[in-house]
């Protein structure tokens, strides 16, 4: 027992240290940094937060992988199997078809909303290959090369293992993030641009986004700790890459992407004529 305090010792501190480096910073756009503070503040905590929770990932890994649960319920199963198929890639994907479908038809909210949300996505997604490839957090099964499968230990860390096997690629949870990060950035684009109904749908958002999160664990994919910390990097992104862009209209991703309409402006005074071209914003504040 006094040899695994250690080592738990040591997987702590990596979780707090990693997340904390890579989150601050990770999420940057061309200009300046997207996070602040306040948000550095609220990762550490987040991060505090699933540390804390994974003294009991173990308890609420049985819950959901309860084998008698499964089985009286078997729908459950199929359901989870459905919901976890909205990956990150899905979600980029779809989100770039938004976009496409938006500038061939001019339509320069749409492709905005499209572009936002895929990029919230994609962000938070690199940094997570990273933080998980370096920890090599063991998932609640481990299939060995034999083929053969037992339960891991929720403080079972592999360095560097994550970026060569999927069973020790656990923490945080990919699916999580993606579902919650499209969610917040499809909900802060609806507060932008004042959509009516904004706050019936984007809780009904929210929820869906619950829904392949919480498939994971009971597929037995995912602790939840990892979940936590998915979810918490999922809004995090997608609040932080709205808000910037809307912010910045003229940084280099939405000026490369983004097709945005110029109007022109003559003025007579007493000076004279003058003559200015402006860019039209597409949202409004």
């Amino acid at each position: 027992m006094s040899g695994r305090q250690p080592s738990r010792r040591r997987a702590r501190t990596i979780v707090v240290a990693l997340t904390a480096v890579v989150v601050s910073s990770g999420l940057l756009r061309a200009q300046e940094a997207v996070i602040s503070g306040r948000d550095l503040l609220l990762t550490a905590g987040a991060t505090a937060g699933a540390v804390g929770l994974s003294h009991f990932d173990r308890r609420i890994a049985r819950m959901f992988s309860d084998s008698g649960f499964h089985v009286r319920h078997s729908g459950f199963t199929t359901s989870a199997k459905r919901a976890s198929i909205v990956t990150e890639t899905v979600l980029m994907a779809t989100g770039g078809v938004v976009y496409g479908v938006g500038r061939i038809r001019r339509d320069d909210g749409v492709a905005d909303v499209g572009l936002h949300t895929t990029e919230s996505i994609a962000s938070a997604a690199m940094f997570i290959q990273v933080v998980r490839g370096v920890l090599g957090r063991a998932r609640p099964y481990v299939v060995e090369d034999n083929g053969q499968k037992h339960d891991a230990e929720p403080y079972d860390f592999q360095l560097l293992h994550g970026f060569t096997s999927f069973n020790y690629r656990s923490f945080p949870s990919m699916h999580a993030m993606a579902s919650f990060a499209a969610a917040s950035a499809l909900t802060e684009e609806m507060r932008v641009r004042r959509t009516r109904d904004r706050q019936v749908i984007g809780p009904a958002l929210f929820v869906g986004a619950a829904m392949p999160a919480l498939a994971r664990m009971y597929l037995d994919e995912h602790w939840a700790s990892d979940i936590a910390m998915g979810v918490f990097l999922g809004v995090l992104s997608g609040q932080k890459v709205v808000l910037y862009s809307h912010a910045h209209p003229g940084n280099p991703i939405d000026r490369r992407f983004l097709r945005r309409a110029v109007q022109a402006t003559v003025r007579l005074d007493g000076q004279g004529a003058s003559f200015s071209l402006s860019p039209i914003q597409s949202f409004i504040r």
